[in-house]
């Protein structure tokens, strides 16, 4: 099984359209566009009735590791 996306390219970062929040030199951060990144699946086995897809953004500090 392999996915692809035409949002990004694998390795790179992921653009800040597709981000909750996207850096800004005035004031830290700003709101993004939060859009939708394109994601596709091919070779998925015969009989699959769903995906799980979990992003874990390692940039954000986790509750309780300060």
């Amino acid at each position: 099984m392999q996915m692809k996306s035409r949002s990004f390219s694998d390795g790179a970062p992921i653009p800040s359209e597709f981000a909750f929040a996207a850096m800004d030199s005035g004031s830290h951060i700003t709101l993004s566009t939060n859009r939708n990144p394109h994601l596709a699946w091919t070779d998925v086995p015969d009989g699959t009735g769903s995906l799980a897809l979990i992003c874990h953004d390692y940039d954000v500090r986790a509750e309780g590791t300060m």
